[in-house]
């Protein structure tokens, strides 16, 4: 019974931790997520006795993806930003060629 309160409670911080998760910078996003995936890779790899390193591993390989991932981001946001402006630009092109003579 105190294993399955224990493990009930386990799984209720993780599940909280996901809702504070975006307060977090990215680096840190991705440390959190590959080192959690890392420890659990480690543990069960092996004799058990990796948690730590398998941590450490995955907490590297969490930044280095999740830097990648936000660049790719970044890049979109970027491009259709100057799409914007080039639509913006060619609209105020069209309004000051507009012939201005009044109609009769």
């Amino acid at each position: 019974m105190k294993r399955f309160v224990l493990y009930f409670a386990l799984a209720g911080t993780l599940a909280a931790a996901q809702l504070t998760a975006y307060a977090l910078g990215t680096n840190e996003k991705g440390c959190l997520v590959g080192g959690a995936a890392g420890g659990v890779v480690g543990h069960n790899v092996g004799s058990g006795n990796n948690t730590l390193l398998g941590a450490a591993i995955g907490c590297g390989a969490g930044v280095l993806i999740n830097k990648e991932r936000v660049k790719k981001i970044d890049a979109k946001e970027a491009e259709k930003k100057r799409v914007a402006a080039e639509k913006r630009r060619e609209r105020v092109a069209q309004r000051e060629n507009r012939d201005l003579t009044p109609l009769r």
